[in-house]
């Protein structure tokens, strides 16, 4: 205790027991101390604390706390300090540039630092200066404490990446992040992620699409308007959340017939497609209940349908995320193996599509043995990387394969799917989470199987 006023940046070791936590450390869980508590028995404490004296023989941690913690653990007595003189706010800063460049540090913790940081009157580019995080990343965190504090909170403990946040923070709408906030780190997140984001899309493009269906001078008509006869389809139902705008909805041939064109809208899933009107002698006048039943049935078809597409969106970027290793090399083989056994085609064309985009590359029909070998030589140099891609597309094409009936102008019921059944199966096995709605439809217990009109007897 001789050296306890020599501030000079000097080392001195202080008891444990004069030590106390700052009241405001941003860190919030110290983690796991058992490994450092081990380590520190057997060759004491490496790494100075640093901490400022209290004036009445305490001094406050202000960079250590974790140290400390596991020197208590260890039966440690003193510890090497260097005592230092800070204002409150330096403490603060201190504090936060030191703990927000941890690795181990939770995600709700880096945000509330990021925060404090700016509290304490930093600037973006000041932080991301500091603490070596793009600023990209420092705006993306602080986008995270605007959401509700106490589901951040909650919702915190579960094991989250950094990732899952980054992606959460490219939903516009606070409103919607807050509520797909709720399943972050759960099953269900994935699939409401990717739901929401469309949903996003599909609002920004819709009000373009709109325009342009104004400039066809097309009208509109009920999804039921169609059943009959009475119309022609000649643009087939497309997802305006792929649509560019810009692009043509109609190919200028249909526009160039010069016939009047009908559009079914659907703005909830994003889709449009649009007919002609057939030459009908007698039109014939149907009951409502008919049409009451085709709107039941194409609404529930509809429904099943945005959600196998989405299904189909989280099977695949699951896949594009993998890779091949030692651990689950028999399980990717295995996925080979019920792949060839069930599928469809023993080469699939879909597959070298999949690669192609996988890869970066642009496919040269002109030249398609150079094109070929190309990919031949960039799959050979990302063989672990392309392997999962090339499983999946040994299943065959998996964008129609379907959990239910799809009969026309039939209730959709569930129907077992072999082929699909067999893709979950192997996905799952490699670690894939199927969300609730990918469960229920595996299973068939999805609400939509239930056809209510039946239920009541009205039918």
């Amino acid at each position: 205790m001789d050296n306890v006023n020599d501030r000079n940046n000097k080392i001195v070791y202080l008891p444990t027991d004069v030590l106390v936590p700052h009241p405001h450390n941003p860190r919030t869980d110290l983690g796991d101390l058992s490994e450092l508590a081990d380590s520190i028995k057997k060759v004491g404490v490496l790494q100075n604390l640093t901490v400022v004296d209290n004036g009445d023989g305490k001094y406050t941690i202000i960079i250590g706390h974790r140290r400390t913690a596991a020197a208590l653990i260890a039966g440690v007595k003193t510890v090497p300090c260097v005592i230092v003189d800070m204002t409150p706010a330096e403490q603060m800063r201190t504090m936060l540039l030191e703990n927000i460049q941890r690795s181990d540090l939770t995600v709700y913790d880096q945000a509330r630092g990021f925060q404090m940081l700016i509290e304490l009157g930093d600037s973006v580019d000041t932080i991301s200066d500091k603490t070596g995080f793009s600023q990209t990343t420092v705006r993306r965190r602080l986008k995270m404490m605007e959401l509700n504090q106490d589901k951040l909170k909650e919702v915190s403990s579960r094991q989250i990446s950094l990732t899952d946040f980054d992606r959460l923070a490219e939903i516009e709408s606070l409103e919607k992040r807050n509520e797909v906030l709720e399943s972050i780190g759960t099953n269900n997140f994935e699939q409401n992620i990717t739901w929401a984001l469309k949903q996003q899309t599909i609002g920004k493009n819709l009000p373009l699409a709109k325009a342009e269906i104004i400039k066809l001078k097309a009208r509109k008509i009920e999804l039921h308007d169609t059943w009959g006869g009475k119309y022609e389809q000649v643009v087939a139902s497309s997802s305006i959340a792929e649509w560019n705008p810009g692009d043509e909805l109609v190919p200028a041939d249909v526009i160039r017939s010069g016939k009047q064109l009908y559009y079914v809208l659907d703005e909830k899933y994003g889709r449009v497609s649009f007919y002609t009107e057939r030459k009908r002698a007698n039109p014939v006048k149907r009951p409502q209940s008919e049409i009451d039943r085709e709107k039941y049935i194409a609404d529930t078809r509809e429904k099943l349908e945005a959600l196998s597409t989405t299904a189909n969106e989280l099977r695949r970027n699951f896949v594009s995320r993998s890779r091949l290793t030692k651990a689950n090399e028999r399980l990717m083989l295995d996925g080979v193996v019920n792949a060839v056994m069930l599928s469809y085609d023993k080469y699939c064309s879909s597959g070298r599509g999949e690669l192609v985009m996988l890869l970066g590359m642009e496919w040269d029909y002109g030249h398609a043995d150079e094109s070929d070998a190309k990919m031949r030589d960039s799959v050979n140099a990302n063989y672990e990387k392309c392997v999962p891609t090339i499983i999946y597309s040994a299943f065959g094409n998996m964008d129609f394969e379907r959990f239910y009936t799809r009969y026309s102008g039939a209730f959709p019921e569930y129907q077992k799917n072999k082929m699909l059944t067999a893709v979950y199966d192997w996905l799952v096995s490699v670690g894939y989470e199927m969300s609730d709605d990918e469960r229920m439809l595996y299973d068939g217990t999805h609400p939509l199987f239930v056809d209510k009109d039946k239920e009541d007897g009205s039918k």
